[in-house]
């Protein structure tokens, strides 16, 4: 059993330290909070030493006292009180985090940072449950006399109790004035201007160590990747020379992350990452329904689509292709026929439809399916050198698993930071921010080390995924990690760009001169060709790229399919986001068809029956979130170049402007 340990301060930095190094430590200058009336505080992110008197005031403000677990332990060295708020979930990431529902504090004289306070109730005490801080009690000495020399350089080396607190003093003050000191330096002392570093490590080794050779490659080369080929007028710019496909912003040293668009200010611009979760609010969702063309009924087949789902929850938690067990209990027809390795996709699957129309584990009517679901996930994973691997206990399913998984997990994590946000001053939400930020501590290790699976998984060649890690693979599978990086950025996580490039590398290879994306050769086939539209859109391509117009031309001609309902998931997404005419013609059919098939009676009311020629082995619970996230496209997804009517006024803006600059040449050369 490990020594317990308890946390110690400089007055800036804290550590845990053992009992029997306690003594050690303030001999260093570190001293214990508690004994000089102070104590630490976190609100999740930052951590501070605060006054004791200060700390109602500092709970008022969603911080918590982070050393309220110990007082006991520095009272009578007795155990640390520990609990967990997901009681009972084990995952090996982030250490006592999801160590068996328990979350110590346990640290070799480590630095303590926000993110290691814990997720423990006990780090959300009550005000009147918090004891009283015990006082250091000084016993009187006596008057030792005059020492000698010798006495006095023992004394130097190896000070009493009472000899280390004044030193301790002695070094803040000389800390504080020193401090001082440098602050009035920096601002009256001139100072050179110096440039911005910061470190972007790729998550695997590249083929080649010349790195000038990959930021130099085309990302809109049509078939394949040659450096002899002359590249063609509508190739569009490097990656690395220009924003046109991935827009890079560094903040701190912070991996960059992949923005939505070219321009965070343009006009035309309203799917920010920050607000990208804004349409799934209650007032969010009525207002975009009326604005892209939902209407009641499509409103009331996406409630119908989620509670078919919650009655077919498992009673752990989770979801399974195989819908029958549980409550169904074979009431419904065309169950799955994959089994235990593919749940964590079906639960992925479950939780996404149910998040897309504003459902999480604190908002909505679904709360607690969505928060089982997203506990079932933590505890149905895997850590791995590669990061954390959630295909499932036995890793024998694909990385379409993993990226749904992944993706639920960002999604939730998003959109708890969205309600954290907008509920900060509500005095009656505090105790529900509590719980919001106790569960986004659960998730978001999770949810990066499943990102850094993602990276890692990556072919190394190529840019694509296959079934398994770093295999060979293909279109349909490159879709699913793209979403799941791009719900990475909206919950803050860092993706890295080169994954991002390698994505595009692939797309280059699959894409052929007429706009189509192929399986794995530029075969033209309208499913692959709606994921393609839709990666290139996520990476900030271009309204107007010319072949991304005649892929969106050659869908928008062919219109929803009856027998394929995965090819109409993504293609919705590409007609949504382009806009204008596109869409409008493309939703009439589409809204309207999902509502009108929808089984309105008995056991699997709320359900669609198959209609996808390569489905029948995820069977009706695929189907029906499926059917039921297109039809929260609405809201779901907010479009990347603006509503229809704006993106046709731009585009038809950008013509004019266009045809008078030539004419102002023309006059000019006469």
């Amino acid at each position: 059993m490990s020594e317990q340990k308890i946390t110690v301060s400089d007055g800036t930095n804290f550590y845990l330290v053992p009992l029997s190094d306690v003594e050690e430590a303030c001999a260093d200058g570190f001293y214990i909070p508690s004994h000089r009336d102070r104590t630490i505080v976190s609100d999740g992110k930052d951590v501070f030493e605060i006054p004791l008197v200060d700390l109602p005031d500092a709970r008022a403000d969603g911080f918590y006292d982070v050393l309220a677990a110990e007082l006991e332990v520095v009272r009578n060295f007795c155990e640390p009180v520990t609990s967990s708020e997901f009681e009972g979930i084990t995952s090996p990431v982030a250490g006592g985090l999801f160590a068996g529902g328990t979350a110590v504090l346990e640290a070799p004289r480590s630095m303590i940072t926000a993110e290691e306070v814990g997720s423990t109730d006990e780090a959300f005490p009550d005000p009147d449950d918090v004891p009283d801080v015990p006082q250091l009690q000084s016993e009187e000495e006596p008057d030792p006399g005059p020492l000698t020399f010798a006495a006095r350089v023992h004394q130097f080396f190896h000070p009493d109790a009472a000899q280390r607190r004044r030193l301790a003093v002695l070094a803040t003050n000389a800390a504080v004035h020193g401090g001082i000191l440098f602050v009035l330096a920096a601002i009256f002392l001139p100072s050179m201007k110096k440039e911005d570093f910061v470190m972007i490590t790729s998550s695997f080794e590249p083929e080649t160590s010349d790195t000038e050779e990959l930021e130099m490659m085309e990302v809109e080369q049509l078939v394949e990747l040659d450096d002899s080929e002359e590249p063609s007028e509508t190739v569009v710019d490097s990656l690395v020379e220009s924003m046109d496909v991935v827009d890079v912003d560094i903040n701190d040293l912070q991996l960059a992350q992949l923005e939505s668009t070219i321009d965070l200010n343009s006009k035309s611009f309203s799917a920010k990452t920050a607000s990208e979760m804004g349409g799934r609010s209650k007032a969010g969702r009525s207002a975009m329904v009326a604005k892209m063309g939902g209407s009641a009924a499509s409103e009331k087949a996406v409630t119908e689509g989620l509670k078919w789902m919650q009655r077919h929850q498992m009673p752990d938690g989770g979801w399974s292709y195989d819908h029958t067990g549980g409550e169904c209990k074979g009431s419904c027809s065309q169950p799955g026929t994959l089994g235990h390795d593919s749940r964590n996709g079906a639960t992925g699957m479950a939780i996404l439809a149910m998040l897309g129309a504003g459902h999480t584990p604190f908002e909505g009517d679904f709360q607690e399916s969505v928060l089982k679901g997203v506990q079932y996930l933590l505890a149905h994973s895997s850590a791995s050198a590669s990061g954390l691997d959630l295909r499932g206990p036995q890793e024998k399913s694909s990385m379409y698993v993993h990226a749904i998984a992944t993706t639920a997990l960002c999604e939730t994590l998003a959109m708890l930071q969205q309600e954290v946000k907008d509920n900060k001053g509500n005095e009656e939400d505090r105790g529900n921010n509590r719980k919001r930020l106790a569960v986004m501590r659960q998730i978001e290790p999770a949810a990066l080390a499943a990102i850094n699976f993602i990276s890692n998984a990556q072919h190394r060649t190529n840019g694509s995924w296959g079934y398994t890690p770093g295999s060979d693979g293909d279109t349909s599978i490159l879709g699913w990690q793209v979403m799941a990086l791009k719900s990475a950025v909206h919950a803050k996580i860092p993706v890295n760009p080169n994954t991002v490039r390698g994505a595009n590398l692939f797309l280059n290879q699959v894409q052929d001169e007429k706009g189509m994306y192929g399986y794995r050769t530029p075969e033209g086939k309208p499913s692959t060709t709606a994921i393609g539209l839709v990666c290139r859109m996520l990476s900030g391509m271009s309204r107007e790229e010319p072949r991304l117009k005649l892929g969106v031309d050659r869908l928008s001609a062919l219109g929803p399919d009856n027998s394929n309902m995965y090819y109409n998931y993504y293609a919705t997404q590409v007609m949504l986001h382009y806009g204008g005419n596109h869409w409008e013609k493309w939703n009439s059919v589409m809204r309207d068809r999902l509502v009108n098939s929808q089984i309105k009676e008995g056991h699997a009311a709320g359900s669609w029956n198959l209609a996808d020629a390569h489905g029948a082995s995820a069977g009706r619970l695929y189907m029906t979130c499926l059917c039921t996230m297109t039809l929260e496209v609405y809201y779901r997804h907010l479009p990347l170049y603006g509503v229809p009517e704006e993106a046709d006024d731009a585009a038809e803006k950008s013509d004019e402007k266009g045809a008078k600059t030539s004419r102002k040449s023309s006059e000019k050369s006469r």
